[in-house]
């Protein structure tokens, strides 16, 4: 069967004209993906905006919001486990894709706070010689997120409980921190604590509910039982808004319980 000069060109343009369009696709692709996680993660679909990131990045394996936010959604999810396990797991992903994000992008202040909080979570379940060390690495780089993202409230409320935390080690902790090179970072204080936790419930009010259930904790653990009371009183006020919220509230009825 003789094909035509002009059929050939025919099918060669459609064929040209489909791979473009479906390369076309393919590059619009992630952006698309990016608007559906921002939008799940903007509702506090945490799992879902985590599939969405993740897609993203199979496409772009070095697309800045979305290592970031993989990590940053990593740390959360971990944080609600139940089984340390569990908890560990989530928070060690939290941390490749922290490190991978402040490698490709160290002048971010994203990825410093994304670094500073997957090794603040893992510090949390370690032994008191890996929690001295992590507690130097969140301080620097809580400390440089602020300076990069001056605006960004969870930055500050970062900073703020890595000052609660050091400011109130124990002092059989504080002996084991003497025993290392290192020892405890200095310049924390409860002062700087409460008033970087509340300047982030001032720039992110939305918030309020989160940022303050750790506001209590810092005051019961700087012996201030009264203000965490009361500080509790007043989140068990606020209405949640999504789950994450209603097991923000959940803490803090278990935490009014425990202290009244």
């Amino acid at each position: 069967m003789k094909i035509s000069f002009r059929y050939f060109i025919t099918c060669l343009l459609m064929f040209s004209a489909a791979a473009t369009s479906i390369q076309a696709q393919q590059s619009a692709h992630p952006d698309s993906l990016l608007q559906k996680a921002r939008s799940y993660f903007n509702q506090s679909l945490e799992q879902q905006a985590l599939a969405a990131y993740l897609d993203v990045l199979k496409a772009d394996s070095d697309n800045l919001e979305a290592l970031w936010h993989t990590s940053l959604i990593y740390a959360r999810v971990g944080y609600r486990y139940d089984s340390e396990q569990e908890m560990m797991e989530n928070y060690q992903k939290a941390l490749t894709y922290a490190e991978k994000t402040l490698e490709l992008y160290p002048d971010e202040g994203y990825a410093h706070f994304v670094y500073a909080v997957a090794n603040g979570r893992i510090s949390d379940l370690s032994d008191s010689q890996t929690r001295i060390k992590k507690s130097h690495i969140v301080k620097k780089h809580a400390q440089k997120a602020v300076e990069l993202l001056p605006n960004y409230a969870p930055a500050w409320h970062l900073l703020g409980l890595w000052n609660s935390k050091i400011a109130n080690v124990g002092s059989a902790r504080q002996f084991a921190a003497g025993l290392f090179s290192d020892g405890l970072p200095e310049g924390a204080s409860n002062q700087k604590a409460v008033e970087y936790m509340q300047k982030a419930i001032r720039l992110q009010p939305e918030q309020t509910l989160r940022y303050k259930l750790d506001l209590a904790r810092h005051y019961e653990r700087a012996g201030e039982n009264n203000k965490a009371i009361q500080t509790l009183k007043e989140i068990i006020q606020i209405a949640p808004k999504n789950d994450i919220d209603k097991w923000n509230l959940e803490r803090a009825n278990e935490l009014l319980n425990e202290l009244q």
